[in-house]
């Protein structure tokens, strides 16, 4: 089986529900605080793992009371942990707040900002194939994904990257990039747009222009696009009763992957993806809310 390579965060999540969110120095009233491991590259692991994935994770956790934690709860998950490295700080934090099945985060970056290229570098060039697919986001060093990436295309791998949280990224990302995942407002701030989906078809085109082989936004309520034989296809949300899209757009990215090495086809990714991300908003939390293969198939199949 293909393995899929995970470059990324892993965080302790606190998050909280309120009715309302609060603004600036007003204090509310808050329910159902949960915590939970998280971390947009850990989230998109355990997507991976959940969908009946070979994972294995690289990223590092700190030397706190968190760090243990981090790691058997992935490993709970099914995720390869091997490689996973312990950096003389605290672990990375995530504070949520949740109201209306919309959230509010905050992150400190913690051991996430203190690896390094040459902490994974030689596990890569050990372990992985041709043909194994490496994803990374934007939780951990910008230079640390552009080496990552660039390294994982010289020894023939797929890779992926989700753009998130937004950031500046040279020709040389795009160019080490084969499919990219950003959500409709990372797109457009890449591309540097003010955000118009009746102009979705000039991103796409941009980032085709800097040599990414394939572009698949998501666009929330709206579902999702990408672009394939010469148009713009969209793909419409999957109706379901959310409650918390803490995990979504990870849950997409690591369902993706997954379906990606099975079928080789963009559109059966896409739909697959899209239909694991609806379902993780009708839960709370992030990993745990995560659906696994069996339920995105019932449920792909009840859909159909």
């Amino acid at each position: 089986m293909k393995k899929i390579f995970v470059l990324g965060s892993i965080n302790i999540d606190l998050s909280i529900n309120c009715e309302k969110f609060p603004v600036a120095g007003e204090t509310v009233i808050g329910k159902d605080f949960l915590l939970n491991t998280g971390g947009k590259g850990a989230n998109q692991a355990v997507a991976a793992a959940k969908s009946g994935g070979n994972v294995v994770f690289l990223g590092a956790t700190g030397d706190d009371l968190w760090g243990k934690k981090l790691r058997n709860n992935l490993e709970g998950y099914g995720v390869d942990c091997r490689h996973v490295v312990t950096k003389p700080c605290s672990s990375g934090i995530a504070m949520i707040i949740v109201s209306g099945g919309e959230n509010r985060i905050i992150i400190n970056p913690g051991a996430n900002h203190h690896y390094q290229y040459e902490d994974f570098s030689e596990i890569l060039k050990r372990e992985a194939e041709p043909g194994d697919l490496f994803i990374a986001q934007l939780e951990t060093r910008i230079e640390v994904v552009e080496k990552g990436l660039e390294l994982a295309k010289s020894l023939g791998m797929v890779t992926i990257l989700n753009p998130a949280p937004a950031h500046s990224l040279s020709d040389s990302v795009f160019a080490s990039t084969d499919y990219l995942i950003p959500n409709e407002i990372e797109a457009f701030s890449l591309a540097g747009m003010e955000p118009d989906l009746n102009k979705l078809a000039d991103v796409f085109h941009f980032f085709l222009s800097k040599k990414v082989k394939s572009v698949i936004i998501t666009l929330g309520k709206m579902g999702c696009a990408y672009f394939e034989s010469g148009k713009v296809n969209y793909v419409k949300a999957v109706p379901v009763e959310a409650i918390d899209t803490t995990a979504a757009g990870d849950t997409f990215v690591g369902s993706f992957a997954v379906k990606l090495l099975e079928s080789g086809s963009i559109a059966a990714a896409v739909n697959y993806a899209n239909s694991a991300s609806a379902l993780t908003t009708t839960k709370l939390g992030a990993q745990q809310a995560i659906p696994t293969k069996e339920e995105i198939d019932c449920f792909l199949n009840c859909s159909h």
